[in-house]
């Protein structure tokens, strides 16, 4: 499960003003996205581990219905008052580990899952790649996007939002994930490492994983 020291950290209004900052003005994925969306073929999508919103109003602003999900209800607070736009997606607390349970199956086209599933404790994240398999229809389209490096959980003390907080990262070494989402029967089209902003002071590598979802 997500660390509740990392969940505190979420639900601080404060943390979550910085995080906007940080984050949801200077968005960082616009280009991945539209590129993204390029293959979905249908209109729902998932933005699992939505934060404040940002991606998600960015695939409503492309045209889809979206329903963004976040276990943070001070991020959904902040999510549905970041944008004022004609397509408001649909923003929902919870936690993605029951999400087999939060929505009916073959509800989705895509689900984007960017920078979140790093927080869920390596042993759980099975029940959210088993919730994917049953909300996601038959070929459709997933990102996820994880910290490389050395397997294992990283604790990490910082002020980068404005606030000292410390929250729990996992990391994955690629081969590792690859064998888990092949268990699950993803079909892994496409994997890219890139290195982008910090964690712990350090330089961040990333793992971004274009899957195909087979029933």
């Amino acid at each position: 499960m997500t660390s509740k020291m990392t969940k505190d950290a979420y639900e601080n209004p404060d943390v979550v003003e910085g995080y906007i900052k940080s984050n949801a003005l200077k968005p960082k994925l616009f280009e991945l996205i539209e590129n993204f969306s390029k293959t979905i073929k249908g209109k729902k999508v998932l933005d699992l581990g939505c934060g404040p919103g940002h991606d998600t109003y960015k695939f409503s602003e492309l045209g889809f219905d979206v329903v963004g999900l976040d276990y943070s209800s001070e991020m959904i607070k902040r999510a549905k008052s970041l944008k004022d736009i004609e397509n408001k997606p649909e923003f929902i607390v919870g936690d993605m580990r029951d999400i087999k349970d939060l929505f009916q199956e073959d509800s989705f086209d895509a689900a984007w899952v960017s920078a979140s599933l790093l927080h869920i404790v390596e042993k759980d994240v099975s029940k959210v790649l088993e919730g994917l398999k049953k909300i996601l229809k038959e070929g459709a389209v997933c990102y996820i996007g994880l910290k490389g490096g050395i397997q294992g959980a990283v604790i990490v003390k910082d002020d980068k939002y404005g606030k000292e907080i410390q929250r729990e990262f996992i990391f994955w070494e690629r081969e590792n994930f690859e064998r888990l989402l092949e268990k699950f029967n993803f079909e892994i089209k496409e994997v890219t490492d890139t290195q982008q902003g910090k964690t712990g002071g350090y330089p961040t590598n990333w793992l971004n994983f274009f899957l195909l979802n087979h029933k």
